[in-house]
C-alpha cells in the first residue's frame, strides 16, 4: 500500500506545479526542456509506482458495491474513453465541454470508486477523481477560456469512432491488463 500512495502523491503531487506559482520558479532555474524532462519522469515514477502498489495492495473491503455499479461502470466508460479522445483531436465536443479529458478522468475515476468496495481501489480512483475536478475549477477561475473555433462533424463523428473503438479494445483486454477480466 505504500507504493500506491508515493505514488499517488508524486503523480498528482507534480500534476499540480503547472497550475501553481511554482512553475514558472522551476522553469527559470531549470530552463523549460529540463523542467518539462523532471515533470516527466516524476510523473513517470508516480505512474509507476501506483500500478505496482495497487497491484500488490491486499484486498482490504470497506464497502460492497452495488449490483448494478458494475454495469453502470460499463455503461459510462464509453463516454469517458470518448471525451478523453476528444481533448486533443479537433472537434465541436470541446465546444460544449469545457476540459474533456478531466471530465472524461473524473467519469473514470468516480465509476471506478462506485464499482469497486475495497481500499487500494479507494485510494487509486478517488485521487484521480478529485485531482480532475480540483483542476476544473481550478482553470476555471482563471476565466480566460474562449470556445474553439467549429469543425466539421465529420471530426466528432471521427472521436466517437475512435472513442467506441478504444473502449472496446480495453473492454476485451482490461483482464490482461488490469487482472479484472470483465467477460
Amino acid at each position: 500500500m505504500i507504493f500506491l500512495i508515493l505514488g499517488v502523491v508524486l503523480f498528482f503531487g507534480i500534476h499540480f506545479v503547472p497550475s501553481s506559482p511554482l512553475k514558472p520558479m522551476f522553469i527559470e532555474r531549470l530552463g523549460e526542456g529540463a523542467f518539462k524532462g523532471v515533470f516527466s519522469l516524476i510523473s513517470l515514477a508516480g505512474l509507476i509506482s501506483m500500478i505496482y502498489g495497487f497491484s500488490e495492495s491486499s484486498f482490504q473491503p470497506l464497502w460492497t458495491p452495488a449490483n448494478w455499479s458494475r454495469d453502470f461502470l460499463i455503461a459510462l466508460m464509453p463516454f469517458s474513453i470518448i471525451l478523453l479522445c476528444a481533448a486533443d483531436i479537433p472537434n465541436n465536443i470541446k465546444r460544449i465541454v469545457r476540459h474533456p479529458m478531466l471530465l472524461g478522468i473524473s467519469l473514470w475515476g468516480f465509476g471506478h470508486l462506485i464499482a469497486n468496495g475495497d481500499l487500494a481501489s479507494a485510494i487509486l480512483f478517488t485521487s484521480f477523481a478529485v485531482y480532475s475536478v480540483i483542476n476544473i475549477v481550478t482553470v476555471n477561475r482563471r476565466g480566460n477560456y474562449e470556445p474553439p473555433e467549429a469543425v466539421s462533424h465529420r471530426w466528432d463523428l471521427g472521436v466517437v469512432a475512435l472513442g467506441l473503438a478504444v473502449f472496446t479494445l480495453l473492454f476485451y483486454i482490461h483482464g490482461w491488463l488490469t487482472g479484472m477480466p470483465l467477460i
